[in-house]
Formats: C-alpha cells, sequence, structure tokens
C-alpha cells in the first residue's frame, strides 16, 4: 500500500508524453503527480512545465533519474531509445509504462524484462486499446466461449499519408515503418481479444511505395531520410489453430484505420467500422451487438483509453496489486511476430518460432 502520490518521471514530452502529462493531472494530486520530466527539445519542455510548473525537468534522462525517487517512469520515446531508459528506470527503482514498439528487437525485450524480474518491478507497454469498453466486451466474449473459438483473423492498421509527427520512417529509430508504428496497434487487439495465443510461424511481404505514392506531400529534408516500409502482408499462425492476415499501409486511399475482424466457430466479431458481435444461431446470423448510444460508461476514444491504462496502473500502484492487463509473455509474443514479419520479408521465406 502507499498512503501517498505516486512520483511519475515522463521521459519524452512530445504527442504522447503530453498525454500522459494530462491525465495525471487529471486523475489529482491525492493520486499522482509528475514529479520530473525530460526532454531533449526546449519547445516540449516548456509544455510540459506549463502543465507540472513544479516538477524538475532536465534534458538528460539520467539526470532525471538520479534521484532515485520516482515510483514509475513512462517512456515516450522513439524504440532506439528505449532499452537504455527501461533499464535506467529499473535501476533507479521504478516500475516503467513504456510506449510501443516496446523494443528495437525480442533481444532487448528480454533484457528490459529480465532486469524487471530481477529488481521485482513490473513493465507494461502502452498497449491502452485494451482499455476501450469495446475491446473488454469483445475479450469477454472470447474467453467465455460463448462465440466459439477464435479460426480467422483481418487487422488493419492503414493511414493516408506516413505519420511524420515522429521519425517513424527511420529504421534506425523506430525499428521499422508501418507494422512497428501502426499496425502493431490493432495486431496488439486483435492478438489479446482471440484469447493471446502464441504465434507458431509468419510469412510477410514489405514494400516502400514512397515516393511514388505520397512523395510531393512531404518535405525533402524528410523525403532524403524516408527508409522504412509504408506496405506490408503478413500471414501469421496460432497455436491455437487461429491465422491472422495482417496489412499496413501508409499510402491507403480508402481511409485511416487500425481495426480488425475475427471470425470464430460461432460468429464474426468487429472492433470498428462498425464494431459489430454477429453470432449464427440455428443456421441464422444474429446481430448481438449490445446498443452503445447513450451509454456513458462505453467511451471509447484513444484520449479516454489512455486515461483508463494510466489510472489503473497508478491504482494499483498505491494498492499494492500487480499490473494485470499484460504479461511478459504477451509482450513478448508481440515482439516475436514483429520481428518475424521484418525477418520474413528480409528472406523471402516463412519463418517458424
Amino acid at each position: 500500500m502507499m498512503d501517498r502520490p505516486v512520483r511519475v518521471g515522463v521521459i519524452g514530452c512530445g504527442a504522447q508524453g503530453q498525454n500522459h502529462c494530462r491525465v495525471i493531472r487529471e486523475l489529482g494530486e491525492s493520486e499522482a503527480m509528475v514529479a520530473a520530466y525530460c526532454d531533449l527539445s526546449e519547445e516540449s519542455l516548456a509544455k510540459a512545465s506549463q502543465l507540472w510548473p513544479q516538477a524538475r525537468a532536465a534534458r538528460d534522462y539520467r539526470q532525471m533519474l538520479e534521484g532515485g525517487d520516482l515510483d514509475l517512469v513512462i517512456v515516450a520515446t522513439m524504440p532506439n531509445t528505449h532499452a537504455a531508459m527501461c533499464l535506467a528506470a529499473i535501476e533507479a527503482g521504478a516500475h516503467v509504462l513504456c510506449e510501443k514498439p516496446f523494443m528495437m528487437n525480442r533481444g532487448e525485450a528480454q533484457q528490459v524484462l529480465g532486469a524487471a524480474a530481477k529488481a521485482g518491478k513490473q513493465v507494461q507497454v502502452g498497449t491502452n486499446m485494451r482499455y476501450m469498453s469495446t475491446s473488454r466486451y469483445l475479450r469477454e466474449l472470447v474467453v467465455s466461449g460463448e462465440v466459439g473459438d477464435p479460426v480467422f483473423c483481418k487487422a488493419w492498421g492503414c493511414h493516408h499519408s506516413p505519420p511524420v509527427w515522429g521519425p517513424h520512417y527511420e529504421v534506425a529509430k523506430s525499428g521499422g515503418g508501418v507494422l512497428a508504428s501502426t499496425l502493431i496497434h490493432g495486431l496488439d487487439l486483435a492478438i489479446w481479444v482471440g484469447g493471446a495465443p502464441n504465434p507458431v510461424s509468419v510469412s510477410a511481404s514489405t514494400r516502400r511505395l514512397f515516393p511514388g505514392k505520397r512523395g510531393k506531400a512531404l518535405s525533402p529534408e524528410l523525403s532524403a531520410r524516408f527508409d522504412a516500409e509504408d506496405l506490408l502482408m503478413a500471414l501469421v499462425r496460432f497455436d491455437n489453430g487461429a491465422t491472422y492476415l495482417l496489412e499496413g499501409n501508409w499510402c491507403d486511399e480508402v481511409k485511416d484505420w487500425h481495426r480488425f475482424e475475427l471470425v470464430t466457430t460461432r460468429g464474426t466479431l468487429m472492433n470498428s467500422g462498425p464494431f459489430s458481435v454477429k453470432i449464427d444461431e440455428e443456421g441464422k446470423v444474429v446481430d448481438r451487438t449490445p446498443e452503445l448510444q447513450g451509454r456513458k460508461d462505453w467511451q471509447d476514444g484513444w484520449g479516454e483509453s489512455v486515461r483508463l491504462q494510466d489510472a489503473d496502473i497508478i491504482s494499483r500502484l498505491r494498492q499494492g496489486k500487480p499490473w494485470e492487463m499484460q504479461d511478459h509473455r504477451q509482450l513478448l509474443n508481440l515482439q516475436k511476430v514483429i520481428d518475424g514479419c521484418y525477418e520474413s520479408a528480409r528472406l523471402g521465406r516463412e519463418i517458424v518460432f
């Protein structure tokens, strides 16, 4: 039990770091407070200061961690920095919430999780879409067995144009393009809703359509650094017999979407576009989608899911309870699928785990 507010440090005060700072402010200082924050950008530091003027600011994360007084560190930077920052936070005595993608590869993920286990610290990745009401509802349907067993899933992560608010298009910083930075959201959610099975093999192909597509929309400076894939197709098999078909696209002419469609032995579940639950009942297709209109407890926006995530892990820290939304096996499995997709695309063959 903790009879004081959780002391939080935020590394990376860009868009998502700012989201965390705002959420913690909304939770109230009786629950948590941002005690320190860090960023290389003076502009980002200034924005964080507006929300938390009493917190100490630093440009170097090691300086931010020197006091050893933080209970929780949120890492909201590019993946190439995640391993060093998470390890330093754990060594400084803090639990860690790290944004996606977790690490550059599975080796780094195992190193960080091993260090956390040895130190008795918890690590969770920012899988905030799991906290959406629709996501939890679908997960419970599958786990209960009410809709039968998962058989096939299609998951998408698509944008009209590359997400240029961060250097996701630079492989050395991001670890990968559309898969690691965009498709990962729907992929993690689809695997989790489907019962969190273990991947057994993957076959993938990637392409870079930029600058043939969207080239005129981006600056010459950015274009010169663009070396990530912007199109990915993959087939992933799992140990429960389910097969997942993945599509990631940064040059989609249809629309932006992060969604999945899960086919089970009794029905079809869609998390968005629109959210629906359709079941086979005695040979007839019956719509069992719950009525959402007017339900204030079903707040499914991205910002609300971040708030629910942060509130959950902070509440559990104060109560001395373990984090339960994600375990190390699930986290490593997600990293395994990402690594396997890139290896398969590079080698031009299926990868068996």
